[in-house]
């Protein structure tokens, strides 16, 4: 099988999100996200499929997890109902798996991840949706990427990879 990973952005105090939304633009993350995402299976909550506006992300398998049988997903999303069937469709697809959100689905994916890319944003603001800290005990890092706030990132940063121990 595949790598798993897990992908995101915080605050200083683990927030992710706010009314469903991020709130800040970092253009260095966008793209350090589409690097490590690209020709890959996403797999996505509800609220994360729905801040697309429609669009899956292009040269991916997009992929949303959820238990309602009757959500109406745009064209280019394929509904799935369970970690195990996103694992069937990987190993069947030969492809490596980002996890790329909400919370829900990032706790239901962590059991299994191999590798977490954690974007650390150097601001104190506050959203309603945080992340727990990474257990150094079960995760190894090392920085990846560092950048400073200018035009194009709202905020100073360092990407951090995880691996399991």
């Amino acid at each position: 099988m595949g790598n798993i990973s897990m992908i995101w952005a915080q605050t200083n105090d683990g927030t992710i999100a706010l009314k469903r939304a991020i709130p800040w633009h970092e253009k260095s993350d966008l793209q350090l996200f589409k690097k490590l995402t690209l020709n890959k299976i996403v797999v996505m909550g509800r609220h994360t499929m729905e801040s697309f506006n429609g669009r899956p992300l292009p040269k991916r398998t997009n992929l949303v997890l959820t238990h309602d049988h009757d959500l109406v997903v745009p064209e280019g999303f394929q509904k799935v109902y369970s970690v195990a069937e996103v694992l069937e469709l990987m190993e069947a697809a030969d492809q490596d798996l980002a996890v790329i959100g909400g919370k829900p689905i990032y706790e239901a994916f962590y059991d299994v991840a191999n590798t977490l890319y954690v974007t650390y944003l150097d601001t104190d603001f506050t959203g309603d949706v945080q992340m727990p800290t990474v257990d150094k005990t079960v995760w190894q890092g090392e920085q990846i990427a560092q950048g400073v706030h200018n035009d194009e990132d709202d905020y100073d940063f360092e990407t951090v990879a995880y691996t399991r121990r």
